[in-house]
């Protein structure tokens, strides 16, 4: 029970649970899909699945470049490069920029560079807009792989631990009591009252 009521505890302290309104994530994450983010955990790096606070509505955007690096637009193949090295993303057509990415500043992209309006067209954002890390869908259920996605799964299992040793004690309860009734004198019989 402890179990239980400890990881429900954690879980919903931690975690929380957001509808994705846009395709600027697809493939990863499509319109309509939940996602769990772990709102203690916002220390980012590159790659990171991030929900930061944007102007009207929270965005989901994936860290492409933090403080120091370089974000600049296109090796000769048309690829996003950052800090010199090309994205493994579809060539993206995108006016020639380069950016170098200010401390404590964070640069964005989407998956679907051509649906997602970014830090390429509203510049990077700081650090302390993000709200959290993406670690889950919670709709369709999948857990991404993150760092963060162990203490999600730690939790889990504990809630399901939990809630595993409540139905055993509720299967197990009933058997004890009819136990205790009888006369241990002579099995099968009721103990005798006073």
């Amino acid at each position: 029970m402890v179990l239980l009521i400890g990881a429900a505890g954690v879980f919903l302290l931690r975690y929380r649970v957001y509808q994705v309104p846009t395709t600027s994530m697809t493939p990863a994450i499509e319109p309509g899909n939940r996602i769990v983010v772990d709102t203690w955990s916002r220390t980012t790096h590159r790659g990171d699945m991030v929900l930061v606070t944007g102007e009207g509505t929270d965005l989901v955007k994936r860290v492409a470049a933090t403080g120091g690096e370089v974000a600049a637009c296109c090796d000769p193949s048309g690829h996003l490069q950052m800090d010199g090295v090309p994205l493994a993303l579809t060539p993206s057509g995108d006016e020639p920029f380069s950016v170098r990415v200010p401390a404590g500043h964070l640069f964005l992209l989407g998956d679907n560079l051509t649906a997602s309006v970014d830090s390429r067209a509203t510049g990077t954002v700081p650090s302390s807009d993000v709200l959290g890390r993406v670690v889950a869908l919670a709709y369709p259920a999948r857990l991404f792989p993150d760092r963060a996605a162990g203490t999600l799964r730690l939790v889990v299992l504990a809630g399901l631990l939990g809630l595993s040793s409540v139905l055993l004690a509720a299967l197990l309860t009933p058997l004890a009591r009819g136990h205790s009734n009888q006369d241990p004198r002579t099995p099968g019989k009721p103990r005798p009252t006073s």
